[in-house]
């Protein structure tokens, strides 16, 4: 490769061989950006991928706890549903307790 850019001073003129060689800096730069910047985009992508998946994994589990929590308070809500019927039952036999009482203590008196 030296030899070629000695080759091209050897055949042009100062100014000219020098904008030749500052045109093939310039493209092997070029070229070097544009490979690192298709590795990091491949990186980049890669790391996308996971971290979709990461949030799809979580939205599954989420979604199962949420489903879990719904059958809890269902359940929940079944019971107190039927702790309000005993308690109503309850009172209703208090009342007849009541009165029962209250008919035995006025015949007493």
């Amino acid at each position: 490769m030296e030899t070629e850019f000695v080759n091209i001073f050897q055949h042009f003129d100062f100014p000219t061989a020098l904008s030749i060689i500052s045109l093939l800096a310039f493209a092997w730069l070029g070229k070097r950006f544009w490979e690192r910047d298709k590795e990091q985009t491949a990186e980049a992508l890669k790391f996308r991928d996971q971290f979709i998946g990461y949030l799809q994994q979580r939205e599954i589990e989420q979604s199962g706890a949420i489903l879990e929590n719904a059958t809890a308070a269902k359940e929940t809500a079944s019971a107190f549903k039927e702790t309000a019927s005993a308690l109503n039952r309850f009172s209703l036999v208090l009342e007849r307790l009541e009165k029962f009482l209250s008919i035995h203590i006025e015949q007493k008196v």
